[in-house]
């Protein structure tokens, strides 16, 4: 039983690795190719220090409402060689 225990809390801390929030700031924006330009903080679940770079998104969706210069926190995640923005919001 306790394995099992070990295996679920093992788990649990890398599902919340996975959503982390990362602060950055929009350098530009490219809503036909579904790409982002974010200039950003250390993201800790894909072990990337700090640095500007370009990510994709699956929906364009998620770039309405934010524009270039604005601080917002996103999640990002690799699939394959491409890393993709999950989810962004403006900074508070």
């Amino acid at each position: 039983m306790r394995p099992l225990i070990a295996i679920g809390l093992l788990l649990l801390s890398f599902s919340s690795l996975a959503n982390e929030w990362t602060k950055g700031e929009i350098r530009r924006l490219d809503i036909d190719n579904k790409k982002i330009t974010i200039k950003h903080e250390e993201i800790k679940n894909l072990d990337m220090p700090q640095m500007s770079m370009v990510f994709y998104v699956e929906n364009s969706e998620i770039l309405k409402g934010v524009k270039s210069g604005d601080q917002i926190e996103f999640i990002a995640d690799q699939k394959g060689t491409k890393y993709f923005v999950k989810q962004i919001r403006k900074s508070q």
